[in-house]
């Protein structure tokens, strides 16, 4: 009886409340850019955090598979067939904007740093630099700095390599060495050169964190719920679709200035980008913070924003010391339209990012920073920010990238 008289409420209420949301208006991109929450958030957001957690699951079973049966080993003594697979150069084949990018980046509270990328690109063209900042002596910048864009002569084809700087791998997920032999610029007098033979070794102290398949459910669906959905949506997302991980260690050589040895011990990450398509002009803008604390911990936490597919993407992990672990980032409350939308960057700024069920607040102090250009036609402006920063009550260092679609920019010059 009570059910014969609560229905007839019952339905037609569920059909004022779905059209009530089927007509609902969008709310508009903030700044034309960063969609915001909109009608079918939640469905689109549970439908998606289903789909990436089966696949997390799935990849995750597949490791466990592959060594069960002989295939490859543990992953913990000897480098899992999976990893090692990851650490080859890349064929960059036919497609005009493939990429096979390497990078380093460390720094300590001394004031010692380094910063290095080598991208082959098709038609052994490389987007190339190199930062080098050593206690007491000034900032020193590779020759073509503040451009990047250089063709490779033959004997550098193939390799990361470039007028005497490379990058290159000794053990699968373990050791890299990075070496430059030439001149550099001095950051406050580009008309001074100096010279520099750097030799040093990149040894890994965490495992490495892959995007493809580590990345936080949550946090993924989050932003991906956020974007209108089509069918050439999907199609763009694959096509956008790079391979990209990261791995924690520690950088240790020498540095020779002009016949001075400089020795080099820093906390550094380094990463590894492939795939066959990357067009700088497609990003809006991204910052990534690389992020060092005096207690052995070690993190990455930044946001991207590449419209077309999604306009907010938070990305990041955390290599915690007391246990050896590697998190993801489940939440993250830093917006890039709240800091630096039209480049007037912050001095000073802070917030907040989950990881492995603990609540980490982030203070960030810049001391110094430096800019340059990615591309031919300088389509994408880097901005690289050392900081001091401190995270719940824990001292440390920090690079910060700031990066910026500069193809207005560019084209305003040619006509002027």
């Amino acid at each position: 009886m009570f059910w014969d008289l609560i229905l007839p409420l019952f339905i037609p209420a569920g059909l004022v409340l779905f059209f009530r949301i089927l007509n609902k208006p969008y709310k508009p991109a903030i700044f034309g850019v960063y969609q915001q929450r909109n009608k079918f958030f939640w469905i689109k957001y549970i439908f998606m955090y289903l789909i990436l957690s089966f696949r997390q699951l799935i990849n995750h079973l597949r490791r466990i598979l592959a060594v069960e049966t002989g295939k490859s080993s543990d992953g913990v003594q000897h480098i899992h067939k999976q990893d090692e697979m990851l650490e080859n150069k890349y064929y960059l084949n036919d497609h005009a904007q493939a990429i096979d990018a390497v990078y380093l980046n460390g720094c300590n509270k001394e004031g010692d740093a380094v910063i290095c990328g080598i991208a082959r690109r098709p038609k052994h063209v490389v987007d190339a630099f190199l930062f080098l900042k050593v206690k007491g002596e000034d900032l020193l910048l590779s020759p073509e700095l503040p451009d990047t864009y250089q063709e490779q002569v033959t004997i550098e084809e193939g390799y990361y390599r470039i007028k005497g700087l490379e990058i290159a791998n000794f053990i699968p997920m373990r050791t890299w060495k990075l070496t430059y032999n030439g001149d550099m610029k001095v950051r406050n007098d580009t008309e001074k050169t100096v010279k520099v033979e750097l030799s040093l070794t990149w040894s890994a102290v965490f495992s490495h964190f892959n995007y493809d398949t580590q990345m936080s459910p949550k946090s993924m669906a989050r932003d991906l719920a956020k974007e209108r959905w089509s069918r050439g949506y999907f199609k763009l997302l694959k096509k956008f679709h790079q391979t990209h991980y990261e791995q924690m260690g520690a950088l240790e050589g020498t540095v020779t200035i002009d016949g001075k040895d400089h020795a080099i011990n820093i906390p550094c990450v380094r990463d590894h980008s492939f795939g066959p398509f990357r067009d700088w002009k497609t990003f809006h803008r991204y910052v990534y913070h690389f992020i060092f604390l005096e207690n052995g911990d070690c993190m990455a936490i930044g946001s991207v924003c590449q419209p077309a597919v999604l306009s907010h993407l938070t990305i990041g992990y955390l290599c915690r010391q007391s246990d050896q672990s590697v998190l993801p980032v489940e939440f993250c409350d830093f917006q890039l339209y709240q800091h630096g939308e039209h480049q007037i960057l912050p001095k000073d700024y802070g917030f907040c990012f989950e990881a492995g069920g603990k609540t980490y607040a982030v203070r960030v102090e810049v001391d110094d920073e430096e800019t340059f250009y990615i591309g031919k036609s300088r389509e994408a402006k880097f901005y690289e920010r050392w900081c001091s920063v401190e995270i719940n009550g824990v001292k440390g260092s920090a690079c910060v990238e700031w990066q910026y679609n500069n193809v207005q920019a560019t084209s305003k010059r040619k006509n002027e």
